[in-house]
């Protein structure tokens, strides 16, 4: 799909939380993705913006090492992607890539054929503190028959941060349509953050409008926002991201769209 060109006028400088370029590409299920080329051009058209590029295990060739210089190159904050689930080879990995310079760690449960049981996290929330390294934990749950969650997923994540209290941990897509019981864990967490991309901006769950404007307006201090790019286009997120914050008090805009995820990436 083409995106539109446009540069809408903006309060607000916006750090999008999830952006997935590949090094070739190519995306899930044999769709086309996004160049880091491509990518780069999107955002050139919205002064100021900056964005995450998440690594994904076994999409678009990815490599720890490769990614990380593309995303150098391109100005892009890097995120490596979390490629095994076994005990011990997480902890390898993670002190690995922390080494390379990352700042931020990506765990795809679904991509990782392991969303049935999620006690792995243990191993990852404490990795990921030992390193400072920054855990972005994907929350979508839903899946086909036979590859879903045997546990709750939401009281596993407990249960490792309850062993990592610590842990700098963005939940990736909130929870989605279960987005208020998660907030509860940013709630009571200043190292725990509520990200909404994919959930703002996905048509089955556009009848939660008036719950995210709750959260834009009560729980600024706790929320960041993506595009979820390429599965949503930018030139979309931009004036959904103005709307979601345009009655907002501008500090309160600002943290949402920036601020609170520059405190977990500062520039």
């Amino acid at each position: 799909m083409m995106q539109r060109q446009h540069s809408p006028q903006l309060k607000f400088r916006i750090f999008d939380s999830a952006t997935h370029p590949t090094l070739d590409g190519s995306w899930s299920s044999n769709r086309r993705g996004q160049t880091f080329e491509e990518l780069a051009k999107l955002i050139g058209t919205v002064p100021g913006y900056r964005v995450l590029a998440h690594g994904l295990p076994n999409i678009g060739k990815y490599s720890h090492s490769e990614y990380k210089k593309r995303c150098d190159d391109f100005g892009f904050e890097a995120i490596a992607a979390l490629t095994t689930t076994d005990s011990g080879a997480i902890t390898k990995e993670i002190h690995g890539i922390a080494k390379q310079g990352y700042r931020g760690l990506k765990v795809h449960p679904r991509l990782l054929g392991s969303n049935r049981n999620l006690s792995y996290l243990q191993e990852v929330f404490r990795a990921c503190t030992e390193t400072s390294l920054v855990c972005l934990l994907c929350t979508y749950e839903a899946h086909t028959p036979g590859n879903l969650p045997a546990k709750d997923p939401y009281y596993e994540i407990c249960d490792a941060l309850n062993s990592s209290p610590t842990t700098k941990l963005i939940l990736m897509h909130g929870g989605v349509s279960r987005i208020l019981q998660f907030a509860g864990l940013a709630r009571h967490s200043s190292t725990v953050l509520l990200d909404l991309s994919f959930t703002m901006m996905d048509r089955l769950t556009q009848s939660m409008g008036p719950t995210l404007n709750s959260l834009a307006s009560e729980f600024d201090e706790g929320i960041c926002i993506g595009s979820d790019s390429p599965d949503f286009v930018i030139s979309d997120f931009v004036p959904r991201a103005r709307e979601l914050l345009k009655s907002l008090p501008t500090l309160k805009a600002s943290n949402i769209a920036s601020h609170n995820l520059n405190r977990f990436f500062p520039e």
